[in-house]
């Protein structure tokens, strides 16, 4: 088939379709997961064109599921355990995770920083880029971790640094991908963790390719590195990052804050607020760093802030809380290596995905009028000096995270 619905969407669930060839790679199809075909709705997955002697003989499609090849909420920890088995007898897995991890310990007892960086045209018209290793102290193989779906899983390799309260924090993670490509595993990891995730491919390589060359090469791997244009890692970025890790250029700079709108209820938001003051305290943050208030509906002018953090969320906004949302406003980093503020935001993600069940919508700063909420990104209007023009640039989705609970009942129910 040509088209499926994305579950999950601004517009609501299941009101956005796409065709497969606006899918760019399998992992871009991870990200839009789940997909599902027209009613009736049945899981499907997305398959690659196919090419014979430089010329398409196959288009890419999307492909029905049957019932053994589902990845639902209640199946992830039999992926994962079947991907840690398959793992384990694999000679190629173990010394490719074995060399990566050596070569992110040489980085960081040399002080140096291990760059990552991608594009993605469907979000936004910047770039992402981060050091993995900003203020990390440790490297460890086989880390556990647990996700709000009610399981565990192993990290091949996790980037950890000093703990904010008691925890070491989680501040990267890679995966070393293999033979089978585990989508809905992968999907609903990346949908419930907020660190970067590096996935990197050794399907069909040896162990004679493994060296340490190879190791130093494939983590800051780009698209232009390869003459097929197909880079050996990814990586995946929570939509609750993608503020983090924007490189505008200084386009935006006129105004050095953002805004993260979260609506629950009444009960979290409140703790939520707690949190993050008593965060920015941890931090040595002032008031101009960070501030977390609850904006309600008791005043016209309150009540004003309200729609308009709702428009900007879209669809649904008023069934977590139509009378009241949490607003935290943010000074964006000054650089890549602005340790402090880069702390803060990961712990507002960690915090949003794993103490909350949020509907959060973003604005890329202050102020900013909603004034097509038709639009599921931000529309940024820059003029050119001494032109009377104007260049367009589409900074970053309006909306950035379903709740847990919500992508767990609606799987559940599509038997996905």
């Amino acid at each position: 088939m040509d088209e499926a619905f994305i579950v999950f969407s601004r517009q609501g669930i299941l009101k956005k379709s796409i065709h497969a060839l606006e899918v760019k790679s399998r992992e871009h199809a991870r990200k839009l997961w789940p997909l599902v075909s027209p009613a009736p709705h049945q899981p499907v997955t997305w398959v690659k064109p196919y090419f014979k002697d430089s010329e398409c003989a196959k288009r890419s499609h999307f492909r029905t599921l049957h019932d053994q090849g589902r990845s639902s909420a209640k199946s992830l920890q039999s992926l994962e355990d079947e991907r840690h088995r398959m793992a384990s007898e694999s000679a190629e897995h173990r010394l490719a995770k074995e060399l990566i991890a050596a070569e992110l310990q040489h980085h960081m007892n040399n002080g140096k920083p291990m760059r990552w960086s991608f594009k993605d045209q469907s979000i936004s018209d910047f770039a992402f880029c981060g050091n993995l290793l900003l203020g990390a102290h440790t490297i460890k193989m086989e880390f556990p971790l647990h996700t709000p779906f009610n399981c565990s899983y192993r990290l091949d390799i996790a980037v950890l640094g000093p703990p904010i309260y008691q925890q070491e924090m989680v501040l990267g993670g890679i995966e070393i991908e293999f033979s089978h490509a585990f989508d809905g595993r992968k999907a609903l990891i990346g949908k419930s963790q907020g660190f970067p995730l590096i996935s990197i491919d050794i399907s069909g390589m040896s162990l004679a390719e493994l060296t340490p060359e190879w190791a130093c090469i494939v983590l800051s791997d780009t698209t232009l590195d390869d003459p097929d244009r197909r880079r050996k890692s990814y990586v995946y970025l929570h939509d609750l990052l993608y503020p983090l890790y924007i490189v505008s250029q200084g386009i935006l700079r006129d105004d050095d804050k953002h805004q993260y709108h979260v609506f629950d209820n009444d009960e979290t938001l409140r703790k939520l607020a707690h949190w993050i003051n008593e965060l920015s305290k941890k931090l040595k943050l002032s008031a101009n760093d960070v501030s977390a208030s609850l904006v309600n509906d008791k005043s016209e002018k309150s009540k004003k802030a309200l729609m308009t953090a709702g428009q900007i969320v879209g669809s649904d906004w008023d069934k977590f809380n139509a009378h009241q949302f949490l607003r935290i406003t943010l000074k964006r980093p000054d650089s890549p290596d602005s340790l402090a503020i880069h702390l803060l935001h990961l712990t507002i993600v960690r915090l949003l995905l794993s103490q909350t069940n949020a509907l959060v919508g973003y604005q890329y700063r202050n102020g900013e009028s909603n004034a097509h909420p038709e639009q599921d990104l931000w529309i940024f209007q820059w003029g050119i000096k001494d032109r009377e023009t104007f260049e367009e640039y589409r900074v970053l989705p309006k909306r950035l995270a379903e709740p847990i609970s919500r992508i767990i009942e609606v799987l559940n129910r599509l038997g996905i």
